[in-house]
Parts: C-alpha cells; sequence; structure tokens
C-alpha cells in the first residue's frame, strides 16, 4: 500500500507539470532578464543557480547547501548535514516583471546524529547514524523582478515526503501541502546570458 501511494504521489507530480507546460506553450511574450541566475529557490540549498532554456520557457534549478557543527554530546566531534535539490520552473505565465511558474521539484536532506556508540564503557565513544529526508513537490512559484535582473520568488503547493529516521527504525511517509512566507522568499541574481 505504501508503494502504491508514492508512485500515485509521483503521477500526480508529472502530470501537474506536464499541465503548466500544455499552458506555457501558448505564451509570446519577451523575457528581459538574462539567462543564468545565482541564488535559491530553498533555503535548505542556499547555494544555487537557475538556468533557463532557449525560449526560456522552462529552466533547470540546483540547490546545494552543507553544515558542520559540534556534537552535543562530545564537542570535540562534529555532526555533518548536507542538502540538494532540483527543480524544473515552467512558465504558466508571465508579465513585465514576474513569472507565474509551475514548479515541480526534489529536495534530499541528510543529516549525522552523533550517539554514544557503547554505554558500557567509560567516556563518549562517539558515533554517527545518518537521518535523510526526500521530499517530491508540486509548487506553483511566482517570481517577481525587483529590478532588471534580481527577483524574488516564494511558492506554495503539495508535496510528498520519506523520512528515514535511521537506528534501524521505519521510514515514514507523508503527504501535504507547503509553502513559503517572506522569512522564506528565495531570490535570483541574473547574470550570465
Amino acid at each position: 500500500m505504501k508503494r502504491f501511494g508514492l508512485i500515485l504521489a509521483v503521477s500526480a507530480v508529472i502530470t501537474l507539470g506536464l499541465g503548466g507546460a500544455a499552458l506555457a506553450a501558448g505564451y509570446s511574450g519577451e523575457h528581459s532578464h538574462k539567462q543564468v541566475a545565482l541564488g535559491f529557490h530553498s533555503v535548505e540549498a542556499p547555494l544555487g543557480f537557475r538556468w533557463w532554456f532557449p525560449g526560456r520557457m522552462v529552466a533547470l534549478d540546483l540547490g546545494f547547501g552543507f553544515t558542520s557543527e559540534p556534537a552535543a554530546i562530545d564537542l570535540n566531534e562534529s555532526e555533518k548535514s548536507f542538502a540538494i535539490e532540483a527543480g524544473a520552473p515552467i512558465v504558466a505565465y508571465s508579465w513585465n516583471r514576474a513569472h507565474a511558474l509551475f514548479r515541480p521539484g526534489v529536495l534530499y536532506q541528510s543529516e549525522q546524529i552523533g550517539f554514544d556508540a557503547d554505554g558500557v564503557t567509560p567516556g563518549v565513544q562517539f558515533a554517527t547514524e545518518n537521518q535523510t529526508t526526500l521530499d517530491v513537490m508540486l509548487e506553483g512559484e511566482a517570481e517577481v523582478f525587483l529590478v532588471d535582473n534580481v527577483s524574488v520568488s516564494a511558492a506554495h503547493g503539495f508535496g510528498l515526503r520519506r523520512f528515514d529516521p535511521g537506528f534501524g527504525a521505519d521510514s515514514q511517509t507523508s503527504f501535504g501541502t507547503r509553502g513559503n512566507n517572506f522569512t522564506t522568499i528565495g531570490f535570483h541574481l541574473y547574470m550570465f546570458k
């Protein structure tokens, strides 16, 4: 049953994404921004770019993020985490200084959790276990250009999440709505043709 839910959600994301491409097919306006931008869509993966393909109706978003922090149980050790995000913004409608986009995307996150591997031996026998999260999402995004080649964006939509807590525990799958507000908006600085 879990597999059926995953297949259904992924199918919905693909179908809705293709629907956005069909809506965008009739657009004949001009885009004044450059083709490649530095910036991000998700705060979890803030080092990224957006690259519009020729015709500027479909783009590729890629982002990366990482942390390394002292472990709570042993300050001489560190816990690391990383995130990788990819998306395909599709123009549904465009105005002079704004785009309405459909954006299917994927966000993968992995985080180390430190623990004492041997509670019997004196001192901390530091080890880590990875917790992972996979988000598959379909969002409507508004990208607004504040000035030429500088945009901010916010999105809302649906997402499927698979969380693996590590330590041999069962994975959990959930489905729901998602959204960004003014504290988690993305931005893009279009710098390259």
